[in-house]
């Protein structure tokens, strides 16, 4: 829960405040997902892997903001909160041809 609404919740929130180009505010609540998905799959003992879903829209709207170490963080932090066992699965891949893309196009620019 975050502010008394569980992240499920926040979908629709957040989809419109993207839409609205509200990008700040859409970040505050991808944001306070992240954090509460990673705390909901920490408290299953690492069993599984946290809800990519807003990882993903906060990592966007990051990218949207020009903000790529914010957005690295985001991920590599995501990435520490997929137990072994999950790594295959298509969120932890998204989540991590994502991190890749993004770090190859900063050495690229950086060359």
């Amino acid at each position: 829960m975050a502010n008394g609404v569980h992240y499920l919740e926040m979908v629709e929130p957040i989809k419109q405040l993207k839409r609205e180009w509200r990008l700040e505010e859409a970040l505050v609540l991808c944001m306070q997902a992240v954090e509460t998905a990673e705390n909901d799959s920490t408290a299953e003992c690492g069993i599984r892997e946290p809800a990519p879903w807003y990882t993903e829209q906060a990592a966007i709207v990051l990218r949207k903001l020009k903000r790529p170490d914010d957005e690295e963080k985001l991920l590599c932090c995501y990435l520490d909160h997929v137990p072994k066992n999950c790594m295959r699965r298509t969120g932890a891949v998204s989540i991590a041809q994502r991190l890749e893309k993004l770090q190859a196009k900063r050495r690229t620019k950086w060359s």
